[in-house]
């Protein structure tokens, strides 16, 4: 009998099964790969749509309040106007996608004094106009202030006004001369103003002697003009021919222009007894104690202080920071006053109709990004400096001659940022008031008033005539 071979198959050979084994876990891996993958790429997905709504809900609040910035810009302008009933264009590109808003503003039903403005801000893909991706709707209150007489009223020194700045919304009253370069302007076109100007400002140099200030006869003008500034309104200037090198002086819509030989009266700017108000103190406190210093951060009210009326504090005064201070009253401070950072002062309600006066012997800075609060009458505060460059500073009752204008060129307030400031009067009482930034202010009242800032300054809240001007004091956000 042959012998009988047997021959293995090559499916069951060692090295082919080895050969089949990797494969299948090849397959494994791969598909706990594709698996892990498609996961990653739905959580990125995830993500990236969770930041996409983030953004976009973020926008489309922005948008609403930029409505709100905008209506109280216009309602300064206009105190019937009524909103932007038809939306609004506030960007539109590839990374934002498409934003507007739309505001009303209605009478407030609680206060014949305020309005009511709700704005709703909507965002779309970008090219596209329908089916928003997200819309964010706000509501603020804003009250309107205003009284009698100037917002701009300066003693000898005069006006100066530099850059691009700008004077809308209240009268004028200047003792001395009005100076104005680069591209400023006072008033507008839509809404001229009254402007006087005194030209009370002689005898000329650094030394003018017991006589000075008396008005000029040497045949100088008061008002001195670059030919890319601009006055619109009613203006008496006394001895005035010029109406500056480009026809600079203008009636605008509703004034005369420069009224030929007009005469300004001499005005004396707002006087104060600040002696009363020594004498009216009740209460005394150090700069540094903790139920005044509002950047000391305390357990329970956080960095919040309430200022008790007929205050006197000693030594200089910081309110900065976080700092969120209510006045109740009158306050009398010893040292400095510096108002900076995010910082609120706010008026008491309980007040009415009274103005809280807060008297500084130093020297009054005002800047950062924070604001002044008028209370539900209105009201806000008046801050001034009675520095001097006088021998008797700060306890002067009467400064004149050559003391008066070595004073009027001591820069004693000082105020720069963009806070929001439309309730407030600053004072610079003997000295010289210098205005940065841009903003709202409520007045401006000093020997010489210095405006070098980059933007239209709002004036009208505190001693102003005409129009009321509006500061927010309540936000509230809505549902979309």
């Amino acid at each position: 009998m042959g012998n009988i071979h047997f021959r293995r198959s090559p499916s069951t050979s060692p090295a082919h099964s080895q050969r089949g084994m990797i494969l299948v876990s090849v397959l494994i891996i791969t598909s706990v790969l594709m698996i892990i993958g498609f996961a990653l790429i739905s959580s990125v997905t995830s993500q990236y749509r969770l930041a996409s709504d983030d953004v976009y809900t973020n926008n489309a609040l922005l948008s609403a309040e930029a409505g709100v910035e905008q209506s109280v810009e216009q309602l300064n302008q206009d105190d019937n106007f009524n909103g932007y009933p038809t939306a609004q264009t506030l960007f539109n590109d590839s990374t934002q996608g498409y934003g507007t808003f739309v505001t009303t503003i209605a009478d407030s039903p609680d206060d014949s004094n305020a309005k009511i403005i709700t704005s709703t801000g909507t965002i779309y893909h970008y090219g596209q106009t329908t089916n928003p991706v997200s819309t964010r709707k706000v509501k603020v209150t804003v009250v309107g202030t205003s009284s009698n007489g100037y917002s701009v009223h300066t003693g000898p020194g005069g006006l100066i006004l530099g850059g691009s700045a700008n004077i809308t919304n209240s009268d004028v009253y200047v003792n001395g001369t009005i100076t104005l370069t680069g591209a400023s302007k006072i008033g507008t076109q839509a809404q001229p103003l009254k402007v006087y100007a005194g030209n009370y400002a002689c005898p000329a140099g650094s030394n003018p002697g017991p006589t000075y200030p008396q008005v000029c006869t040497d045949g100088s003008q008061p008002i001195t003009m670059a030919r890319s500034t601009a006055i619109y309104g009613t203006v008496c200037a006394t001895g005035q021919t010029s109406t500056g090198p480009n026809n600079n002086i203008k009636p605008g819509s509703t004034g005369q222009g420069l009224v030929p030989g007009c005469v300004a009266p001499q005005v004396s700017t707002p006087t104060y007894d600040r002696a009363g108000q020594i004498a009216a103190v009740t209460t005394t406190k150090t700069s540094t104690d903790p139920s005044i210093d509002c950047t000391q951060w305390q357990s329970g009210i956080g960095f919040k202080r309430t200022w008790p009326a007929n205050l006197k504090i000693t030594g200089n005064v910081n309110i900065a920071s976080s700092c969120d201070l209510t006045l109740t009253g009158n306050v009398y401070i010893t040292g400095t006053l510096t108002i900076g950072g995010a910082a609120i002062i706010r008026t008491a309600d309980s007040v009415g109709t009274n103005r809280p006066v807060v008297i500084v012997d130093g020297t009054i800075n005002a800047g950062g990004s924070g604001g002044m609060t008028a209370n539900s009458s209105g009201t806000g505060a008046e801050f001034i400096s009675f520095k001097s460059s006088a021998s008797c500073s700060p306890n002067c009752t009467s400064v004149t001659g050559t003391d008066l204008k070595t004073s009027q060129a001591l820069q004693t307030v000082n105020i720069g940022g963009g806070g929001n400031l439309a309730a407030t009067m600053f004072d610079a009482y003997w000295g010289k008031i210098t205005i940065g930034g841009s903003g709202n202010i409520g007045a401006a009242i000093g020997q010489t008033v210095d405006m070098s800032g980059a933007g239209t300054v709002t004036f009208g809240t505190g001693v102003a005539a005409g129009a009321r001007t509006w500061t927010i004091t309540s936000y509230q956000q809505l549902s979309g």
